[in-house]
């Protein structure tokens, strides 16, 4: 059987440990939640069932030509494996795109203003505490 080259499964499984280090992060920062999971479970799945279903080709046929060969027989394996591929592509530019985002969020200047609102918060607890003391002492 024929197989393709060692530089390609270097590169494919790379990109496939990215998928998923791509998608723990974005599960972990709760940025498209439910996306992320998904990739995590198709990053796991696509080698195996790429693995499982390429076993079965036959001979003369590595296994990039004989998944489009039975995508246009229309397989659900084949077709299920080329999906997965292009919801990666596009998992990759949700990721990207984020990515830019987050980076153009100043972190510092959250935490300050997220510092500032607690100090406020604590001032009102404050003097609701008092004010409530003051109407009780007044009623007496």
């Amino acid at each position: 059987m024929e197989t393709l080259p060692t530089w390609f499964w270097v590169c494919y499984y790379i990109f496939l440990i990215l998928t998923l280090i791509s998608g723990v992060i974005n599960w972990v920062r709760q940025v498209y939640s439910p996306l992320a999971a998904i990739t995590i479970i198709f990053s796991l799945l696509a080698p195996l069932v790429g693995f499982v279903y390429s076993i079965g080709r036959s001979e003369g046929l590595n296994e990039i030509q004989y998944v489009l060969e039975q995508f246009k027989t229309r397989d659900t394996l084949s077709v299920f494996i080329i999906l997965v591929h292009v919801y990666f592509v596009v998992w990759w530019f949700l990721f990207l795109d984020t990515w830019k985002w987050i980076k153009k969020v100043p972190f510092n200047k959250i935490l300050e203003g997220k510092a500032v609102i607690m100090e406020k918060m604590k001032k009102r607890s404050k003097q609701m505490k008092t004010t409530t003391n003051h109407e009780e002492i007044e009623k007496k």
